[in-house]
């Protein structure tokens, strides 16, 4: 799940036609920006005084391990200057050096340092398991993993829980030779608890984790912890999950690589559920190839996910799909550019639309095509007003701004509609096999109801509803939780109906957004749908509400930075199943950009929630397209 809800309108044939206007022909090109000197010289005021090196990094070993990555370190293993039980140890120093200030990493696995080192015993017995031989990593909280470590969601409702069976994809890291180092830090409950008033990031069990760009800014999704330990080298790679955006949104805010697959490549067994038809288990790394050994290492099918018994996968993986620059010389790729590229908060805010196109330019002068998707994609877009709203009556699917339904979605098709369903009926599967110490009270949890009164009448003694620092409901702190149990689980006809109608809807839009039809009249399939992954402007992230309620795979590259030094990327939107080809263009896109500008900790001991906003006063109106961009409220 991602950010709160952030109304929006989309707009009318005059807007579009604003809106052709200003991208006429392939050209793409940005309009003059306009200047907001209040609203820079705010940014300015947050990024005075930022050192260029607060944490510097220390050698290990005598090698450079700063955004080192796996394949570097194999050669070190492999000639033997560096082991795996020493780069463990480097990170765990890593951790102790700057977790008090991110709060990234939730709890260490005790056994690291021995796993290591029995991962380099079995190389030295000339025995080597692949890519991730001896690699550490993290992994998120609400995983499931059988080290002297606990599983709770960063919540203190199931902390200290035992599960019969380690969480499959931990298996399987384990099999391919990854050194299970900790968890990361989570926001509670992978935001799942609570969808208003709560602060993004923050756990009970880990605190308040922070953007190590501008520490006074959202980290965004509830896999931060993850994003977060990749990016400051507190680890090499890490695991995530997403229901809406988890995966996604801080690895835009973040500046990592982010893949989410498709439902059902990698198993949720093991896993605390949000949703059995959206959860995908997914990885963060500092490159493409990175996060795509990860994945090669935890996919896979699993008979206790039957989602993954109908999986098409490659035999040779996902990272053996990474290509470079060459291949854009016959890339084609579609801007779905209404309303992603016309109203997103995060594009038109002051500086961010010219950034956008300035990368969109580099990949076209690296040979790509670039087709501008200026008529509506069924399904894709809110429409809301005049001539749309009669001749797309159908098109209602989900807000494109972020979180939340298009204007005018019946009730009965609501996004909360299955979801509500799907978080009850997961927890009381849940609840059904985990366990508590002898005597615990908790034992007679059973439901997600249980959960939740558990955690009201024990918030004097446990702050089971956060504290009024981070988590600022002043009502129940669980709105979501209590929703969500009032539905009591039920998969009536009603909830398969939402269900459907919002699913098969995000399907179409995808796979009919990735057919063009040229003006000679031939048809093609394009390599892509570009959109954008940015916050600001009065709206979360955008990119990925379609293929969360698709269920199908999204990839995000970093690109670039707003005027705050945040981060922003882009999103490869493709099938079902069409992770390989994501990697391949996605790598692609990473050759030509080569963005990694280092976080510079701006404002490092902040502890400021609610997390500022990132352009105060501006938000994305119908009105703005008449000057192309976001304009003051």
């Amino acid at each position: 799940m991602s950010a709160q809800p952030s109304p929006s309108t989309c707009g009318t044939f005059e807007m579009l036609k604003v809106v052709l206007l200003l991208i006429s022909g392939l050209g793409l090109r940005a309009s003059a920006s306009p200047v907001f000197p209040a609203t820079h010289h705010l940014a300015a005021r947050y990024l005075d005084n930022a050192a260029d090196e607060v944490f510097p990094m220390p050698l290990c070993q005598g090698h450079r391990i700063e955004d080192a990555t796996i394949d570097q370190v194999q050669v070190w293993f492999g000639e033997g200057s560096l082991t795996s039980a020493q780069l463990t140890q480097c990170y765990l120093d890593r951790i102790a050096q700057t977790n008090d200030y991110l709060h990234s990493v939730l709890e260490l696995n005790p056994d690291a340092l021995s796993i290591a080192a029995a991962l380099d015993g079995e190389r030295a017995a000339g025995k080597y398991r692949g890519p991730m031989h001896g690699i550490p990593i993290l992994t998120k909280d609400n995983i499931y993993t059988q080290d002297k470590v606990s599983s709770s969601e960063g919540g203190v409702a199931l902390d200290g829980q035992y599960y019969p069976r380690e969480a499959f994809v931990i298996q399987k890291a384990r099999a391919a030779g990854c050194v299970i180092v900790g968890h990361s830090n989570l926001a509670e409950n992978a935001d799942h608890r609570a969808t208003i008033d709560f602060s993004e990031g923050y756990s009970q069990r880990g605190g308040q984790s922070r953007n190590p760009y501008n520490l006074t800014q959202s980290t965004a999704g509830s896999s931060t912890g993850s994003a977060i330990a990749v990016k400051t080298n507190q680890i090499m790679v890490a695991i995530g999950t997403e229901t809406h955006g988890s995966v996604m949104h801080p690895s835009g805010h973040i500046g990592v690589v982010g893949i989410k697959p498709t439902v059902g490549l990698t198993s949720r067994s093991g896993v605390i559920p949000g949703s059995f038809y959206r959860d995908s288990v997914g990885t963060h790394g500092r490159t493409v190839q990175d996060a795509a050994y990860l994945l090669d290492a935890i996919y896979g099918i699993d008979p206790r996910d039957n989602q993954t018994l109908g999986q098409i996968s490659p035999p040779e993986g996902y990272a053996a799909a990474v290509s470079n620059n060459d291949i854009l010389k016959t890339a084609v790729y579609g801007l779905p550019w209404f309303p992603y590229w016309a109203t997103t908060g995060g594009v038109r805010s002051p500086g961010q639309f010219d950034m956008f196109m300035k990368r969109i330019q580099e990949i076209k002068d690296a040979g790509a095509t670039i087709i501008n998707i200026t008529t509506p994609i069924p399904h894709i877009y809110e429409i809301s007003t005049s001539l749309y709203a009669s001749v797309y009556a159908d098109c209602q699917i989900q807000n494109a701004y972020g979180w939340g339904d298009a204007v005018g979605t019946p009730a009965n098709v609501s996004s909360n509609r299955a979801l509500l369903v799907d978080l009850a009926a997961g927890y009381a599967a849940w609840l059904a096999e985990a366990t508590f110490p002898e005597g615990d009270e908790r034992n007679n949890m059973s439901t997600l109801a249980d959960v939740a009164d558990w955690n009201r009448r024990n918030n004097a003694t446990t702050g089971a509803l956060g504290n009024s620092t981070y988590w600022f409901n002043k009502i129940t702190g669980q709105n979501y939780f209590d929703d969500a149990a009032a539905t009591n689980g039920t998969l009536d006809t009603g909830y398969w109906y939402a269900l459907e109608w919002r699913r098969s809807r995000a399907r179409n839009a995808i796979e009919g957004g990735l057919i063009h039809t040229m003006e000679n009249g031939t048809v093609i399939e394009l390599d892509g749908l570009l959109v954008p992954n940015v916050g600001g402007g009065g709206g979360s992230s955008s990119c990925s509400s379609v293929p969360a309620a698709a269920g199908y795979p999204v990839l995000t590259v970093p690109m670039g930075q707003n005027g705050w030094d945040v981060p922003s990327g882009m999103c490869i939107y493709g099938k079902q199943w069409g992770e390989q080809k994501l990697v391949r263009h996605g790598s692609a896109l990473q050759d030509v950009w080569r963005w990694n500008v280092k976080p510079k900790y701006h404002n490092l001991n902040t502890t400021k929630v609610p997390f500022d906003q990132r352009w105060p006063g501006y938000a994305c109106t119908p009105a703005s397209l008449e000057r192309g961009m976001c304009v003051g409220a």
